[in-house]
């Protein structure tokens, strides 16, 4: 097995983890011909990287894992690994580390242990064995598709040996030296009739484009990834039949479908650069953070069309939180393939898969049900129902069940990989305000690959009371150590001064990513001078008056308008005034593009309006008082797993911080003015030198 390495290894370099060293004996004579043929190699101790690399207290703030760090502490192409026991979480972080330096061709990595029971001496909370499951997942597709770890099947990779063995099946013969993919990553097959089918095969395990195939006289040429061979063999194997049916004597052909854009090139000119470079990342995972009115959807929705240059339209999944936001996503890719020559009525809304997290996670368990031990389809309640709860033998599930539900389903790695070779690229809408376990769900079904973009906004979580957990965005780099982060700052929404409030809102928050919103190129300042105003009233009735009658007056002018308060009740007195006075008006709150909006900062998320009015924002209603008083002790278990390598200087009130948020949002959904009243004590977020 080693000789093969040794022989083979310009290949290997670029596409395996590496060996399966089980003993003493076999880790050196590996070093003795690594040593002949002057490669670049260390042996590493895992202890040693664990004892220099402390994570416990290192994080001080968002991307602060020391991933850089851990490549120069290497400092080898080729790591010979020992002592490789992962038995805490900050172990699995860190071997996860390792496995991503591998998929980004940093590093070869000989481990020096039985690797399917690498994880066995792990014990952790059940949120730590979740995020340990995520890690197991990775490792294990890694270690199926690019580890070198059976000598009985000629070295190749468990995943590549299968496929081998089909191709075989259909009457073909590998060539004679069969245990050597040549130095270009082709193998080549032929049958009776000296018919050759050539596999070129690509080291990369993400969405890539692939180069053009041939048909010529007497073989086929066909380019796949290591991420097809283990995911799609079905799919090659239908590839070699239709290619051996339709070659003979018809000379060459350039098979180009697959390079073929589906859609005609996108026009880039109104991207940003930063947009344009998250627009165009397709082989690791990557996070847009994107502020306020930065074209978040915008960039999901190119994004889908870029990826249809590479793989189908519902291979592609889309997660968002509401109704209106699919339905916003979903017309604006259909209008879009319209304007690139394709009838959306050829395409159903069936084939986009663009879903709300409740809703594709309950076509999941409507999908499973049966796997679940249920006997018949459960039906969605809004409250809190048990399992056994039964109503004319019809079963009830509530939001939160549905969650729990797909978390047991897909400890069942069949259901998991079929959900995996479905979906082979996911975009992930408003992360932020994301829980660990729907965090959970979509890590496994993107299976290690990596293909998946997630986008958001760490300064707009303001959903922690309905279960969002911030820390997933926060953390983003312990999952995903090589991956990409893209800072959308532009803002295209608002005008500089209203950009300016904003920004010395958010000085409020300790930990978050150091960004600040950045103003629209050739503005005409002088037309905004008063874009942001501050208004103290006597009484609350003198600011409702006010409010209500500027609110009439805007929209009459045909602008916009909303009313935003800090809770339904103050909504619903709004609500009830404006009908007094506006008696025939009409006031829509479902309504996506509606010009008029009265309601809770919370229900304005997501929309945009020239004028905003954010009333009553006095001490103890913004910021609320409940955020002020000391927080609740919460259990250990519910904590997110990462907080423990979170320094212990870095004070974090998460209620409080949610509260400025809050606050953030409503001043951001304003374009041309946002007026901020009170009657009272003034809020602290007003206190300052703005």
């Amino acid at each position: 097995m080693i000789n093969l390495y040794l022989k083979n290894f310009n290949f290997n370099l670029s596409n395996s983890i590496g060996i399966l060293l089980l003993s003493e004996n076999e880790k050196e004579n590996l070093a003795i011909g690594l040593k002949k043929i002057k490669a670049n190699f260390k042996i590493c101790s895992f202890l040693n990287l664990k004892s220099y690399f402390k994570l416990d207290g290192m994080i001080s703030a968002p991307l602060g894992f020391p991933f850089k760090d851990i490549e120069k502490f290497l400092s080898s192409k080729i790591i010979l690994l020992e002592d490789t026991f992962i038995t805490s979480l900050q172990d699995a972080v860190l071997f996860n580390a390792l496995c991503s330096l591998v998929l980004s061709g940093k590093i070869i990595l000989c481990i020096k242990k039985d690797v399917s029971h690498l994880y066995d001496d792990f014990s952790g909370n059940f949120l730590e064995c979740l995020t340990i499951d995520i890690y197991k997942t990775r490792f294990r597709f890694l270690a199926a598709t690019k580890m070198i770890n059976d000598i009985n099947d000629n070295g190749y990779t468990p995943s590549l040996s299968n496929l081998i063995k089909k191709i075989v099946s259909l009457g073909f013969n590998a060539e004679i030296n069969q245990t050597m993919l040549n130095d270009k990553g082709i193998i080549k097959f032929y049958d009776e009739k000296n018919f050759e089918i050539a596999l070129k095969i690509t080291p990369d395990i993400s969405v890539t484009n692939p180069e053009k195939e041939f048909i010529y006289n007497n073989g086929a040429l066909i380019s796949i990834t290591v991420g097809d061979i283990y995911f799609s063999p079905g799919v090659i194997i239908e590839k070699i039949k239709i290619f051996h049916a339709i070659a003979g004597s018809i000379g060459n052909i350039n098979i180009d479908r697959h390079n073929k854009p589906r859609i005609k090139k996108l026009d880039h000119a109104d991207f940003s650069k930063t947009q344009e470079l998250a627009l165009k990342e397709l082989n690791s995972a990557h996070l847009a953070i994107a502020g306020a009115g930065s074209g978040k959807t915008r960039l999901i929705v190119h994004k889908f069309l870029h990826l249809l240059n590479f793989i189908p339209f519902n291979s592609i999944l889309v997660l968002t939180f509401t109704n209106n936001a699919v339905i916003e996503i979903r017309n604006r890719i259909l209008s879009a393939l319209k304007d690139y020559g394709i009838d959306k009525g050829s395409i159903s809304e069936k084939i986009l898969n663009v879903y709300t997290y409740h809703s594709f996670f309950y076509s999941i368990i409507r999908e499973f049900y049966r796997e679940f031990g249920f006997s018949s389809m459960p039906i969605i309640k809004e409250n809190n129902f048990d399992y056994n709860n039964t109503d004319s033998n019809n079963i009830y599930i509530s939001y939160d069940d549905i969650i729990a539900c797909v978390v047991k389903l897909f400890e069942n790695d069949a259901i998991v990989y079929s959900m995996a070779k479905r979906f082979k690229y996911i975009l992930v809408d408003e992360y932020q305000d994301l829980d660990f376990l729907s965090d959970y769900i979509i890590k496994k079904i993107d299976y290690g690959r990596d293909n998946i973009m997630y986008a958001g906004d760490d300064d707009q979580s303001i959903y922690r009371f309905n279960g969002g957990d911030h820390f997933n965005i926060l953390f983003f780099d312990l999952f995903f150590p090589d991956g990409k982060i893209f800072v959308l700052q532009n803002n295209y929404r608002s005008n500089y001064k209203i950009i300016n409030f904003c920004n010395f809102i958010l000085n409020n928050i300790a930990f978050r990513f150091p960004k600040k919103l950045i103003p629209p190129k050739n503005t005409v300042r002088d037309n905004y001078k008063n874009a942001v105003k501050i208004l103290r009233f006597k009484n609350k009735n003198s600011e409702a008056r006010f409010i209500l009658n500027e609110f009439g007056k805007f929209f009459d002018l045909g602008k916009s308008v909303s009313i935003l308060v800090r809770t339904q009740k103050e909504a619903d007195h709004f609500k009830l005034a404006f009908k007094e006075l506006y008696p025939d008006a009409f006031l829509n709150h479902n309504k996506y593009d509606d010009r008029r909006f009265i309601g809770t900062i919370h229900g304005s998320k997501g929309l945009e309006f020239d004028i905003v009015f954010v009333a009553n924002v006095i001490q103890g209603n913004i910021p609320h008082f409940k955020s002020i008083i000391a927080k609740a002790h919460e259990p250990e278990t519910l904590k997110h797993p990462f907080l423990k390598f979170l320094n212990k200087n870095i004070k974090i009130n998460t209620l409080y911080d949610d509260e400025v948020k809050l606050f953030y949002v409503a001043a951001s959904r304003a374009k041309e003015t946002v007026f901020i009243s009170y009657s009272g004590e003034i809020s602290e977020f007003l206190r300052g030198n703005f």
